[in-house]
Protein backbone atom coordinates (compact mmCIF):
# COMPACT_ATOMS: atom_id res chain seq x y z
CA UNK A 1 0.00 0.00 0.00
CA UNK A 2 2.96 2.49 0.92
CA UNK A 3 4.81 1.73 -2.30
CA UNK A 4 1.01 2.50 -4.65
CA UNK A 5 1.05 5.97 -2.46
CA UNK A 6 4.93 6.55 -3.14
CA UNK A 7 4.71 6.08 -6.98
CA UNK A 8 0.61 8.13 -7.26
CA UNK A 9 2.74 10.71 -5.24
CA UNK A 10 5.24 10.17 -7.50
CA UNK A 11 3.29 10.63 -11.20
CA UNK A 12 1.08 13.89 -9.67
CA UNK A 13 4.20 15.77 -9.31
CA UNK A 14 5.59 14.72 -11.95
CA UNK A 15 2.42 15.75 -14.17
CA UNK A 16 2.59 19.11 -12.35
CA UNK A 17 6.25 19.47 -12.48
CA UNK A 18 5.83 19.23 -16.36
CA UNK A 19 2.42 21.54 -16.84
CA UNK A 20 4.93 24.52 -14.96
CA UNK A 21 8.02 23.23 -16.86
CA UNK A 22 5.64 24.16 -20.02
CA UNK A 23 4.28 27.33 -18.91
CA UNK A 24 0.63 26.18 -18.28
CA UNK A 25 -0.34 25.70 -14.73
CA UNK A 26 -1.76 29.10 -12.92
CA UNK A 27 -3.04 29.35 -9.45
CA UNK A 28 -4.92 31.98 -7.61
CA UNK A 29 -6.76 33.44 -4.50
CA UNK A 30 -10.55 35.00 -5.46
CA UNK A 31 -13.20 36.94 -3.08
CA UNK A 32 -16.80 36.67 -4.21
CA UNK A 33 -20.35 38.13 -3.47
CA UNK A 34 -23.27 36.33 -4.60
CA UNK A 35 -26.89 37.95 -5.48
CA UNK A 36 -30.32 36.17 -5.83
CA UNK A 37 -32.45 36.80 -8.45
CA UNK A 38 -35.48 35.06 -7.87
CA UNK A 39 -36.61 33.69 -4.13
CA UNK A 40 -37.64 30.16 -5.43
CA UNK A 41 -34.03 29.22 -6.30
CA UNK A 42 -31.97 31.23 -4.40
CA UNK A 43 -28.32 30.80 -4.65
CA UNK A 44 -27.83 31.19 -0.95
CA UNK A 45 -29.35 32.64 2.14
CA UNK A 46 -26.76 34.33 3.41
CA UNK A 47 -27.36 37.44 4.24
CA UNK A 48 -24.44 39.19 3.22
CA UNK A 49 -23.15 36.58 1.03
CA UNK A 50 -19.03 36.87 1.06
CA UNK A 51 -16.56 34.23 0.53
CA UNK A 52 -13.27 33.74 -0.88
CA UNK A 53 -11.48 30.84 -2.50
CA UNK A 54 -8.67 29.37 -4.34
CA UNK A 55 -8.41 28.73 -8.45
CA UNK A 56 -6.61 26.30 -10.35
CA UNK A 57 -6.07 26.63 -14.42
CA UNK A 58 -4.69 24.42 -17.02
CA UNK A 59 -3.66 26.65 -20.32
CA UNK A 60 -4.90 24.05 -22.82
CA UNK A 61 -4.05 26.35 -25.70
CA UNK A 62 -2.64 30.08 -25.98
CA UNK A 63 -7.08 30.64 -26.50
CA UNK A 64 -8.44 28.03 -23.82
CA UNK A 65 -8.13 27.19 -20.40
CA UNK A 66 -10.10 24.98 -17.67
CA UNK A 67 -10.28 26.24 -14.08
CA UNK A 68 -10.98 24.43 -11.09
CA UNK A 69 -12.24 26.75 -8.26
CA UNK A 70 -13.19 25.98 -4.84
CA UNK A 71 -14.95 29.16 -2.61
CA UNK A 72 -16.34 29.02 1.03
CA UNK A 73 -19.16 31.42 2.50
CA UNK A 74 -20.30 31.44 5.77
CA UNK A 75 -22.89 33.99 8.04
CA UNK A 76 -26.01 34.72 9.35
CA UNK A 77 -29.26 33.95 7.10
CA UNK A 78 -31.40 36.55 5.40
CA UNK A 79 -35.07 36.57 7.50
CA UNK A 80 -34.11 33.19 9.46
CA UNK A 81 -32.72 32.76 12.46
CA UNK A 82 -29.42 30.75 12.02
CA UNK A 83 -26.09 30.42 10.02
CA UNK A 84 -25.35 28.86 6.44
CA UNK A 85 -22.28 27.65 5.29
CA UNK A 86 -21.83 27.30 1.45
CA UNK A 87 -18.86 25.01 -0.08
CA UNK A 88 -19.14 25.97 -3.93
CA UNK A 89 -16.75 24.34 -6.44
CA UNK A 90 -16.77 24.93 -9.99
CA UNK A 91 -15.15 23.89 -13.55
CA UNK A 92 -15.44 26.44 -16.34
CA UNK A 93 -13.54 26.77 -20.25
CA UNK A 94 -12.66 30.45 -20.10
CA UNK A 95 -12.24 31.35 -24.05
CA UNK A 96 -9.84 34.28 -24.57
CA UNK A 97 -10.44 35.37 -28.53
CA UNK A 98 -7.93 38.54 -28.37
CA UNK A 99 -5.53 40.37 -26.17
CA UNK A 100 -4.50 43.59 -26.12
CA UNK A 101 -1.17 44.41 -24.37
CA UNK A 102 -1.43 43.46 -20.97
CA UNK A 103 -5.47 43.41 -20.91
CA UNK A 104 -6.85 39.81 -21.74
CA UNK A 105 -10.40 39.57 -21.69
CA UNK A 106 -12.88 36.46 -22.06
CA UNK A 107 -16.12 34.40 -21.90
CA UNK A 108 -16.83 31.59 -19.87
CA UNK A 109 -18.72 28.78 -19.07
CA UNK A 110 -19.12 25.70 -16.53
CA UNK A 111 -20.81 23.80 -14.08
CA UNK A 112 -21.04 24.47 -10.21
CA UNK A 113 -21.72 21.93 -7.34
CA UNK A 114 -23.06 24.31 -4.22
CA UNK A 115 -23.38 21.94 -1.00
CA UNK A 116 -25.24 24.31 1.38
CA UNK A 117 -25.42 23.08 5.54
CA UNK A 118 -28.20 25.06 7.63
CA UNK A 119 -27.77 25.93 11.52
CA UNK A 120 -31.50 26.66 12.30
CA UNK A 121 -31.21 28.11 15.56
CA UNK A 122 -34.36 28.52 16.96
CA UNK A 123 -35.27 24.95 15.54
CA UNK A 124 -32.04 23.66 17.10
CA UNK A 125 -31.67 21.72 14.28
CA UNK A 126 -29.70 21.34 11.05
CA UNK A 127 -29.61 20.49 7.27
CA UNK A 128 -28.15 20.79 3.99
CA UNK A 129 -28.88 20.45 0.55
CA UNK A 130 -26.44 20.51 -3.14
CA UNK A 131 -27.51 22.11 -5.48
CA UNK A 132 -26.01 22.40 -9.46
CA UNK A 133 -26.08 25.18 -11.70
CA UNK A 134 -24.61 25.92 -14.94
CA UNK A 135 -22.21 29.13 -14.76
CA UNK A 136 -22.21 31.69 -17.49
CA UNK A 137 -19.66 34.72 -17.22
CA UNK A 138 -16.83 37.39 -18.65
CA UNK A 139 -13.75 38.91 -17.33
CA UNK A 140 -10.61 40.30 -18.04
CA UNK A 141 -7.01 39.59 -16.54
CA UNK A 142 -4.87 42.50 -16.22
CA UNK A 143 -1.11 41.60 -16.46
CA UNK A 144 0.76 43.41 -13.55
CA UNK A 145 4.03 42.20 -13.14
CA UNK A 146 6.03 39.19 -14.36
CA UNK A 147 3.66 36.00 -13.95
CA UNK A 148 1.17 38.16 -11.68
CA UNK A 149 -2.07 38.90 -13.41
CA UNK A 150 -5.44 40.82 -11.38
CA UNK A 151 -8.80 39.16 -12.61
CA UNK A 152 -12.20 40.88 -12.62
CA UNK A 153 -15.05 38.52 -13.14
CA UNK A 154 -18.85 38.54 -13.38
CA UNK A 155 -21.18 35.38 -14.31
CA UNK A 156 -24.66 34.26 -14.20
CA UNK A 157 -26.13 31.27 -12.73
CA UNK A 158 -28.92 29.28 -14.34
CA UNK A 159 -30.64 26.31 -12.37
CA UNK A 160 -31.97 24.57 -15.97
CA UNK A 161 -35.09 27.30 -15.69
CA UNK A 162 -34.53 30.57 -15.01
CA UNK A 163 -31.06 32.53 -14.18
CA UNK A 164 -31.21 32.19 -9.95
CA UNK A 165 -28.39 34.89 -9.34
CA UNK A 166 -25.08 36.29 -10.44
CA UNK A 167 -21.48 36.73 -8.95
CA UNK A 168 -19.00 39.23 -9.12
CA UNK A 169 -15.33 38.40 -8.54
CA UNK A 170 -11.86 39.81 -7.89
CA UNK A 171 -8.61 37.85 -7.59
CA UNK A 172 -5.27 37.23 -8.05
CA UNK A 173 -3.61 34.79 -10.27
CA UNK A 174 0.12 33.53 -10.39
CA UNK A 175 0.82 32.53 -13.95
CA UNK A 176 3.75 31.12 -15.49
CA UNK A 177 2.51 31.33 -18.99
CA UNK A 178 0.23 35.10 -19.02
CA UNK A 179 1.01 35.83 -22.53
Amino acid sequence: MKNKIMVTAAIILFTFSGLIAQNQLSIGLVGTRFENMDNDSKLTNIKDPYGYGLILGYKINKDLTVAFTGEYFKDNMDNIAGNERDLRTHISLYLTPFSINEIRPYISAGLVNTNRQFDYTALNTTANDNRFDGRFGAGVDFHLISNLSLNVDTALYNDGMHIAGWSSSIGLRINTSLF
